[in-house]
């Protein structure tokens, strides 16, 4: 009788162990190892070293401060650049004369008002401002805002090229970032709509429209109750009615405000506004024949928000020539 062979699994060279010593890697080397090629990563071996690390650190954050000091000397800029180009622009339209502001109550200016302060209420009908010198330099020039209580005391201008021409041009017609106070074709020169729009930028300074951001302020609304508009030959008197955050609709472009019906709730909304920030002047009453100016300018870091300061004519006087 033959023996009986017994099966075996076929030998196989360089078979895996069954139970590898973990003190040996998967290469067959000493676990540990430092041996071969680099492997370019970190001394955790998962990633960039800590040095690398904060290296890249320093070097955003370097990045990000001259991010800062670039967005710092830019809004340094343009301020300064308004300033300066509002300042030549007020010796033309005052000269010496108008550099006066009333400081007794008698309806007359007397004092002199120096660059960079707010503006008095003088409530006259004597105007300040030379609109003919004013258009002399530049012919889309038709008007002035005052606002007492801010620094708005500004040109108003209308291009017959480009609704919004001025948004970042001087009256000299070249660049300024601040641009003008302007309106749009929509709305004729005389305020005699019964809404117009007045246009002017939120600058991050006094200039421009920054400081309507005051009648956001329940004490200062109470406290100033009106603004003038001056034209060539006539002086507009606006009591504020209301001021509030709206959103960024072109209000002339979104309402028919020759449908009575359709003028008559704009007009229900500006003394109602539903927006959480608003000041609401009590008592007033608007109808057909009302004539408002709304002065519109940007809420600030919200570009999807308008601030809205909303006044309503209540004085409309011939020019005093003479003091």
């Amino acid at each position: 009788m033959k023996d009986e062979k017994r099966s075996s699994s076929p030998i196989v060279e360089n078979a895996p162990e069954a139970f590898p010593d973990p003190k040996r890697s998967d290469s067959g080397k000493a676990a540990g190892s430092s041996k071969g090629k680099p492997s370019g990563k970190g001394k955790d071996g998962k990633g960039i070293s800590k040095k690398q690390a904060n290296l890249i650190l320093i070097i955003i954050m370097i990045v990000a401060l001259f991010g800062c000091l670039a967005y710092i000397g830019t809004v340094v800029y343009n301020n300064i650049a308004a300033k300066n180009a509002y300042g030549a622009v007020d010796e033309i339209a005052k000269g010496s004369k108008g550099r006066m502001i009333d400081t007794d109550g008698d309806g007359i200016a007397d004092t002199e008002m120096l660059e960079g302060e707010k503006v008095v209420d003088s409530g006259s009908s004597y105007s300040p401002i030379d609109i003919a010198a004013l258009q002399s330099v530049n012919k889309d020039v038709y008007a002035w805002i005052r606002i007492p209580g801010t620094y708005v005391d500004y040109p108003i201008a209308q291009s017959d090229i480009e609704d919004n021409y001025y948004l970042h041009r001087s009256i000299y017609r070249s660049y300024l970032f601040a641009g003008m106070i302007y309106t749009q074709s929509c709305n004729k020169k005389d305020f005699s709509d019964p809404i117009t729009v007045i246009y002017g930028h939120n600058m991050r300074s006094t200039t421009m429209f920054s400081s309507l951001h005051y009648f956001a302020d329940a004490p200062f609304f109470k406290e100033h109750e009106y603004f003038y508009i001056y034209t060539a030959d006539r002086v507009l008197t606006y009591r504020i009615i209301s001021v509030y955050k709206y959103d960024n609709r072109h209000i002339m472009n979104s309402f028919d405000f020759s449908n009575g019906k359709v003028l008559y709730n704009y007009q229900q909304f500006m003394l109602n506004p539903t927006s959480t920030v608003k000041n609401v002047r009590s008592g007033v009453s608007l109808n057909d024949e009302s004539k408002v100016v709304v002065l519109s300018t940007c809420m600030t870091n919200d570009k999807s928000s308008r601030l809205l300061v909303n006044g309503v004519m209540v004085s409309d006087v011939p020019i005093q020539k003479d003091r």
